[in-house]
């Protein structure tokens, strides 16, 4: 089967009977994509398609090589089912983190494992074409560096920060540029069906499907790094809002009376007192009054770098001056917590991004601001959580957007 083109495909097939076999086999892939692996039962009644018919197209998937048996399910009280899955080299993802200073890459099979090493370039992200076309460029030199079969790689998921609308394929804040959407450029230059995602609700979404326990189903994912993010999952779906502006909580002004402007022209804005931009701030003024502290010596061995995780990594080497600042921030995160359990009422609050790798210099302060300013009942079915992906987080967010959204516009 083409895969990288699904809706080509259908346009050549004459025939009903042809047609409504091709979008069948497209559903059974999605399904064990989606599931890893299943029995014949389960997706017959998942699909809704009937079992001899999901017999025979897996026949028909495991003979092309799509989909190989993968042992036997638990017995229902009769013989135990075959299990099918997706064979790894099926086909292949490529996904893309991009943040504000830096874009990394990986390709990832069927069975959501890394098949190259995540290669990483610094840029600064703006709106300029350049800037576009340097992205593209290292894409597709990953894709020709990686020795794989171009075409199994189907399609491209790419997560990154900005007031994004993912349905119509616009990113409103950042690579602004000419008539067309994002998604449509980065289409027209990588050959590829493309899913872009805001950073935060494609990182809620991996830790949702690959990182935490799947019982729970209203969640959020706060991620703080340059700045803080936010992904809403309601009954196990991502909210994305009228307009896809979900989650815009950083640039929320809860802090009015502090002297601060925000990267968005307020003052008091959450992000701007408890962001990695805000960490930096204070380290600065910190270093600036203690050149000989442990936070001063890492940034002259970073060769003057300073990011939210040199500020991280000296808090837990020791640095006072750090883990005060990551105390002052997490009390302040720990405010605007607050009034999301109190709106929102979520099962578990995902806390993960540069910055929580602090762990408990993090956790514990916002926890003391949970006791102080959300109300006892409403937190008490509320389970806090670090982020399980860690750094690869990004990248498994690129693979969980495509993972969702695959074959979905044939599919509809």
């Amino acid at each position: 089967m083409n895969l990288i083109d699904p809706k080509k495909s259908l346009e050549k097939i004459a025939g009903v009977v042809e047609t409504k076999s091709f979008t069948n086999k497209l559903k059974l892939i999605k399904n064990l994509y989606t599931k890893g692996s299943n029995t014949a039962g389960e997706i017959c009644t998942e699909v809704g398609i009937s079992l001899p018919t999901v017999n025979s197209l897996l026949g028909d998937l495991m003979n092309s090589g799509e989909v190989i048996k993968n042992g036997r399910a638990e017995s229902q009280g009769g013989r135990k089912p075959d299990l099918y899955q997706l064979a790894n080299e099926a086909f292949c993802i490529q996904s893309v983190d991009i943040n504000k200073f830096r874009v990394r890459t990986a390709i990832y099979d069927c069975s959501n494992e890394a098949l190259t090493e995540a290669e990483t370039i610094r840029l600064t992200l703006n709106n300029e074409k350049e800037t576009f076309e340097q992205i593209c460029e290292f894409l597709i030199e990953h894709r020709k560096k990686s020795g794989l079969d171009d075409e199994k790689i189907i399609a491209v998921g790419i997560s990154m920060p900005g007031l994004i609308d993912s349905i119509n394929g616009i990113n409103h804040t950042y690579l602004k540029f000419g008539k067309k959407s994002l998604v449509e450029n980065f289409e027209s230059r990588l050959g590829r069906k493309v899913f872009l995602e805001n950073d935060a609700r494609a990182m809620t979404l991996a830790e949702f499907k690959f990182g935490q326990n799947d019982q729970f189903k209203n969640v959020l994912g706060i991620f703080i790094g340059w700045g803080i993010g936010l992904g809403i999952l309601i009954d196990g779906k991502i909210y994305q809002g009228a307009s896809g502006f979900a989650g815009e909580f950083s640039h929320s002004p809860i802090f009015e009376s502090r002297d601060i402007t925000c990267s968005c022209g307020k003052k008091g804005c959450l992000e701007a007192v408890a962001s990695g931009t805000a960490i930096v701030r204070m380290a600065k003024e910190a270093i600036s009054t203690d050149s000989d502290s442990i936070l001063a010596r890492i940034v002259r061995e970073n060769q003057g770098e300073l990011e939210p995780y040199v500020v991280v990594d000296a808090a837990l080497a020791g640095d006072q001056r750090a883990i005060t600042i990551l105390s002052e921030v997490g009390l302040d995160l720990g405010r605007g917590i607050s009034i999301l359990i109190q709106l929102l009422n979520p099962e578990l609050i995902i806390i993960g991004g540069s910055v929580a790798e602090a762990k408990q210099y993090l956790i514990t302060p916002i926890m003391q601001a949970l006791n102080i300013y959300s109300m006892a009942k409403a937190r008490e079915n509320t389970q806090i959580s670090l982020y399980k992906l860690g750094k690869e987080v990004g990248l498994m967010g690129g693979v969980a957007v495509v993972n969702e959204k695959i074959f979905e516009d044939v599919l509809l």
